[in-house]
This record gives structure tokens, C-alpha cells and sequence, in this order.
């Protein structure tokens, strides 16, 4: 009992002192990289609730290699003009993971772009948040431009 009364006084301290501090800086990073398509399984006729798959190589802009990604997508809609899909997106790097989500319009002359949210990762990435900028200037090939936002402690 003594235990988590002390945490639960250690916690109100650290609420009350976050209250009258003010706010914590920010940190700001951008990682570029170049994503070229391994795998899809979309299918030729997409359906509104479909899942499907998308497996890249990563480098950096230089063209150095940068590690792998992996998107789990699912169909929301199926327009006349194509389909609209809800991705969510894992890049696997050296010095951890980066995950986002996003929701585009799948269909249109290239190159198309989309902007997703950085839902946080592993590693360097633990408490990352931002948005991503991605942009597809041909079917098999993506530039992703994650401006990340990393609260200090």
C-alpha cells in the first residue's frame, strides 16, 4: 500500500511541475528516403473491404541502401476513377522503426502524392510524431519525406 500511495504522489509532483514549467522544446528531423516496390497483391478488381499488401527496398537519396518496408492497405472505396485505400506503413531502418498511416485516392496520372501521420515507431523513433509527405513518380517507385516532431525530456 505504501508503494503505490508513493507513486501516486510521485505522479501528482510530476503533473504540477509539468503545469507550472513551460512547454518542452521540440526536436526536428527530417528523414528522406526512396522506396521501390518488391511485392503488391492488389488485386485487378479491387472491392470496397479488401486487404492487400506492399513490400519495398529502401534507400536514401543517394541511392544507398536504407533498409525495407512493409504497408497493409485496405480498400475504402471503388470509384469510377479507381480506388481510395487506408494504409498503414512500417519503414524498418538501422536505428529503428517508422510508422504511418495514410489515406489516398489511388488512381490519376502520376506523379501523385499524399500525406500521412507519423503514429510513432521503435528505437529513435519510440516517441516520434509529424506528418509524412509521400509522392509516387511512377507506379513501383516512392519518395517519402517524414518532417518528424520529437517532444524533449
Amino acid at each position: 500500500m505504501k508503494r503505490r500511495n508513493h507513486l501516486a504522489g510521485l505522479g501528482l509532483g510530476l503533473v504540477a511541475g509539468a503545469l507550472a514549467a513551460p512547454a518542452p522544446a521540440h526536436a526536428r528531423s527530417t528523414v528522406e528516403l526512396v522506396a521501390r516496390r518488391r511485392k503488391m497483391t492488389l488485386p485487378d478488381l479491387p472491392v470496397p473491404g479488401l486487404t492487400y499488401i506492399a513490400t519495398f527496398d529502401l534507400t536514401d537519396p543517394a541511392g544507398a541502401a536504407a533498409g525495407e518496408a512493409a504497408a497493409s492497405t485496405s480498400i475504402v472505396d471503388v470509384t469510377l476513377e479507381g480506388p481510395v485505400i487506408l494504409s498503414q506503413v512500417v519503414l524498418r531502418l538501422a536505428d529503428g522503426e517508422l510508422h504511418y498511416q495514410r489515406m489516398i485516392n489511388r488512381f490519376g496520372a502520376y506523379p501523385r502524392a499524399a500525406v500521412g501521420a507519423v503514429l510513432g515507431g521503435t528505437g529513435v523513433y519510440a516517441i516520434a510524431r509529424g506528418e509524412v509527405k509521400v509522392t509516387w513518380p511512377n507506379p513501383d517507385t516512392i519518395r517519402i519525406v517524414a518532417a518528424l516532431v520529437e517532444p524533449s525530456i
